[in-house]
């Protein structure tokens, strides 16, 4: 899923062709003609519209489409008016018969248009229920003291238990207007349960995340490097690309980073990724396809070739549960170039290949998915993730080891 959320608008998807499809009702025994779309009331004409035109599966699905767009009819125009929160609940039970995790409405002002906000939290399932697969460092969830493994029982108390959510619930719940605030219910094993009023701030642009999140790791008499990926934009991508390009530049720039110029391995962590962008830039990279040699670069220090000729490094995946969308897009091409081992949680079952929004007559916003994924061998990723080549859960150093382990064999 593009999501592309800093100082970029939300995007619609182009339509195609329109169906013309007329809607028939069943009921007591008899079938009835129901309205046209053009008969429906105006957001569920337009959800109508967007679904017929432009999801991904002209076939929904499987689903009555038909059918569930005249029942919807029905329950919008019974007397008394339904309530906004009752409205809202018809059309979230209306775009579930697509089952699909990216299809769904955000009602009006839940998200703004650029700039949104976040607390910096990642979930994904975990065992019958959800907890945190990610946290941002520095976020408000991180300042809160939320770790990973922490179970989340409940956002704005909605409860979070064995039923599966959605993208909106898994990601958008904890993205919104910044300086607002969320609710959040959580639970450390053997702690009581305690609820967090978390704010929603300006996320650190991804790059600098990663750089940020960068170290040395030493196992054995062999150095990694470390990196976690938080989003998937370009510059965000071009991070990771920059750090190992020219591997003992970096090592000299960033004291930090002392043996970044002798690395036998990389692990590159994407657990709790949402997604936001097409990852096709890192393993093109990683896979040793790249520039070099353009012209010499030329100092006291002599004079070399620019951009180095990049060497190949031996890279483990982290993944999650929480790893999602674009996210578990990248594991699949690890996989089918054999970039290297995926390693940690089966991911969150949530792959797409296009989702965006449409603004709809009420100011709220349509989320559908125009382009599925679908694996090389035919498998679709929706409610059941990629499955890690080295299962690794537990506590951080422990699922490490196991990346970096896999590396040295």
């Amino acid at each position: 899923m593009r999501i592309r959320k800093r100082k970029r608008g939300l995007r619609s998807q182009v339509p195609g062709p329109t169906s013309g499809i007329v809607l028939f009702l069943f009921a007591a025994g008899a079938v009835a003609q129901t309205p046209t779309p053009a008969a429906l009331p105006p957001v569920l004409a337009e959800i109508d519209r967007q679904i017929r035109e432009g999801f991904f599966d002209p076939k929904f699905n499987g689903a009555d489409w038909p059918g569930a767009v005249a029942k919807a009819a029905a329950e919008l125009s019974r007397s008394p008016a339904p309530s906004a929160e009752e409205q809202s609940t018809i059309y979230d039970n209306l775009l579930a018969v697509l089952k699909d995790s990216h299809t769904f409405r955000l009602p009006a002002g839940r998200l703004p248009e650029r700039d949104w906000g976040t607390a910096g939290v990642r979930i994904g399932r975990d065992g019958d229920g959800y907890a945190v697969k990610g946290v941002i460092p520095g976020s408000s969830a991180d300042k809160e003291g939320l770790r990973m493994g922490d179970r989340v029982l409940a956002v704005n108390g909605r409860p979070y238990g064995k039923a599966r959510v959605n993208f909106r619930d898994l990601f958008f719940a904890f993205e919104g207007t910044p300086k607002s605030t969320i609710d959040v219910t959580w639970q450390r094993p053997g702690e009581p349960a305690r609820t967090s009023k978390l704010l929603l701030e300006y996320e650190e642009p991804g790059d600098r995340l990663v750089w940020d999140s960068a170290r040395v790791i030493r196992r054995d008499g062999k150095t990694y490097g470390y990196a976690h990926v938080w989003g998937m934009s370009a510059e965000t991508a071009l991070a990771v690309v920059d750090m190992l390009l020219d591997r003992e530049e970096v090592a000299r720039a960033r004291p930090n980073l002392a043996g970044w110029g002798q690395l036998d391995g990389f692990v590159l962590d994407v657990r709790g990724n949402s997604g936001g962008y097409d990852p096709n830039i890192l393993p093109t990279f990683l896979r040793g396809q790249w520039s070099s040699g353009d012209y010499y670069l030329v100092s006291r220090d002599g004079k070399r070739v620019s951009p180095p000729a990049y060497k190949p490094l031996p890279v483990a995946l982290l993944v999650n549960s929480g790893t999602a969308s674009a996210g578990e897009a990248l594991a699949l091409k690890f996989r089918a170039h054999k970039i290297g081992p995926i390693v940690g949680e089966e991911t969150a079952g949530m792959a797409s290949g296009g989702a965006g929004a449409h603004l709809l007559p009420d100011g709220s916003l349509l989320w559908f998915t125009a382009r599925t994924v679908e694996g090389l061998d035919g498998r679709r990723y929706e409610g059941q993730g990629v499955v890690p080549d080295v299962p690794a859960a537990g506590v951080e150093d422990a699922i490490l080891d196991r990346a970096i382990r896999s590396l040295s064999r």
